[in-house]
């Protein structure tokens, strides 16, 4: 065989040799991007899975909170409830108190009615 021959194979197989490393390069390349997208999906879908958890944490405690608040409203309703129907009773009470007498008080009852009489004689000067 001839060099010459030789010469331009030795060129088309450097070329293709060049070629096949910038192919190599290339798809490293692609395969590096691909991989780092699906890194990034992964971890957006991670993100998101706990976000979604913490987020429905949150608000299982947020309506629990208000359930405990709607049961201290009711539960201080009731107390607002009974304290006035105490302060209710107690004017009652208070009415008849100012409302009585030694008149009323002795009423059907002779005996208190003379020691009484009999006191308030004392007090005036006056005999029985």
């Amino acid at each position: 065989m001839r060099p010459q021959f030789f010469v331009p194979l030795i060129t088309l197989l450097v070329q293709a040799s060049k070629k096949s490393i910038e192919y190599q390069r290339q798809l490293a390349i692609a395969q590096s991007q691909s991989i780092d997208v699906t890194n990034f999906e992964n971890a957006l879908l991670d993100f998101k899975d706990k976000f979604g958890r913490n987020y429905r944490l949150a608000s299982e405690k947020f309506q629990k909170a208000i359930e405990e608040i709607d049961k201290s409203i009711d539960h201080l309703q009731k107390i607002k409830d009974a304290l006035l129907g105490s302060e209710n009773n107690l004017r009652l009470a208070n009415d008849k108190a100012e409302d009585l007498t030694i008149k009323k008080l002795t009423r059907g009852n002779p005996t208190m009615k003379a020691k009484f009489d009999e006191a308030r004689n004392l007090n005036t000067g006056q005999e029985p």
